[in-house]
């Protein structure tokens, strides 16, 4: 009775704080957003581990440079929250195109093939990508575009929360599979003609330790699984932050693994390494905007590393 009643009350909680900000202007809740970010980045919330994994990766930067990324990655993912309560209202397939801009391999692509290309040719594709930029808006974009996936996420524990964060999201016309059990649910999805959209870059309980920024990672191995043992094709991308409110790029590319060798776990170690590395890339070009509050190296961390 008591955990329905905190439920309850904390679903009560969540609608307040989603009808309030959808009562503002689009950029006057965008820009309190980012004022929200910088209070809680004053107030101490998840400082500690963005500083740990912000002296990990750029070592040689002065702490005052990396408390400002800090400070920055705390308004980056408080607005990321004002654009991810105000997307079904504000996109559509008819006006996507102007808040989001696509370069690289996939503008290519479609400048080739169209979007009823790309609609048509989208089958049996592992969509990978990390908690960069707005994830939670990257399945979205393809549906928008036609391309229905369905999101690999573990649900919240209350109910009620489950319900409402499934009602405000783009991609649900491809449904969700549950990440306990997740892998036999992407093969059904698979065989179905389906596509499956992954988060790949967090701490694994069981997978395969490669280099992330010079330090060793227990990281997944499900989409090298998936590509090697089952003949996946894997797209790896991102949707970044490119302006203010709803203003993205969506940039990403095709990889090509080839033909499984005879030494399995060396295939499984060379594709997850590979994927990590083109992490590392983007987020070194992004780094306001990963999540940095994840403690990434629970595992093989030196100790000096563990700072304040």
């Amino acid at each position: 009775m008591k955990i329905l009643l905190r439920y309850r009350l904390e679903y009560v909680g969540a609608l307040a704080l989603l009808y309030g900000v959808r009562a503002l202007s689009p950029s006057l809740a965008w820009n309190g957003a980012r004022t929200v970010g910088r209070l809680l980045w004053r107030l101490g919330v998840r400082r500690r581990a963005v500083r740990t994994n912000l002296s990990v990766v750029f070592p040689e930067m002065p702490a005052a440079e990396r408390d400002a990324l800090g400070r920055k990655t705390m308004e980056h993912f408080a607005s990321m929250a004002v654009d991810i309560i105000f997307q079904r209202r504000m996109l559509s397939r008819r006006n996507f195109h102007e808040r989001f801009t696509i370069t690289g391999w996939a503008r290519n692509y479609l400048d080739l093939h169209g979007e009823e290309g790309l609609r048509q040719r989208a089958r049996k594709v592992l969509f990978l990508t990390a908690h960069l930029g707005n994830w939670e808006l990257a399945t979205g974009f393809f549906g928008l575009l036609g391309v229905a996936i369905a999101p690999v996420f573990r649900s919240p524990q209350n109910p009620f929360i489950d319900r409402l964060l499934r009602r405000i999201r783009l991609d649900t016309s491809a449904g969700a599979i549950e990440k306990r059990g997740a892998v036999q649910q992407m093969l059904d999805a698979f065989e179905r003609g389906g596509n499956v959209g992954f988060l790949f870059d967090q701490e694994a309980v069981y997978g395969i330790t490669v280099p992330f920024f010079g330090q060793p990672a227990c990281t997944h191995k499900t989409p090298a699984v998936l590509a090697r043992d089952h003949g996946a094709k894997v797209f790896f991308g991102a949707l970044l932050r490119r302006g203010d409110f709803l203003a993205y790029e969506a940039r990403g590319e095709l990889l090509d693994y080839g033909a499984p060798g005879e030494d399995r776990e060396a295939d499984l170690a060379r594709i997850t390494a590979d994927l990590m590395r083109r992490l590392e890339g983007e987020i070194r070009l992004n780094p306001e905007q990963y999540l940095w509050m994840h403690r990434r190296w629970k595992r093989g961390l030196p100790a000096k590393e563990s700072v304040a």
